[in-house]
């Protein structure tokens, strides 16, 4: 769930697709990348799916749907992506120098932290896929942050 951006690096996670025949990826978003992420993709053999721009339904049923959530922006400041990710229970994959989502993306408590490489995101992706049970725990782990994340929580901690 991103803007097709090269400082998105979306690439990443498709050049991990094209790699690994056992992901399937969906990519919700548009941008002035995507021509060239749609070129990266054909060499998936159809497995990376761009849905473009969707409605607020149908990203809750891709987040519902899924098994994690790609987002490793280049020393992005802050995202909402991790954030509606966690609220769905699932983890979020990001790298080390993603910047702001470091904050509540954590390395095997709420997600999968690696270096901005093809390969790790593609590692990272089968380890979510292959053990629900830890891709189900760390999305669990994020929902608990998420759901501190509102006014009266902020209000609370600014007077308290």
């Amino acid at each position: 769930v991103n803007r097709l951006d090269r400082a998105k690096r979306i690439d990443l996670l498709v050049e991990a697709a094209v790699a690994e025949p056992s992901l399937k990826v969906v990519i919700a978003g548009d941008g002035p990348d995507r021509q060239r992420l749609e070129e990266l993709a054909r060499k998936a053999d159809g497995r990376v799916e761009f849905a473009g721009r969707v409605s607020e339904e149908e990203l809750a049923s891709l987040y519902a749907r899924c098994r994690g959530v790609y987002y490793a922006p280049i020393d992005e400041d802050y995202g909402m992506v991790p954030y509606e990710a966690f609220l769905s229970e699932k983890p979020v994959v990001t790298t080390v120098d993603a910047g702001g989502p470091l904050e509540i993306v954590h390395d095997g408590t709420t997600g999968l932290v690696v270096s901005p490489e093809s390969q790790e995101v593609r590692n990272a992706c089968l380890r979510l896929l292959g053990d629900e049970a830890e891709a189900k725990r760390l999305g669990q782990a994020g929902r608990t942050i998420a759901e501190k994340v509102t006014w009266d929580h902020c209000i609370d901690r600014l007077l308290g």
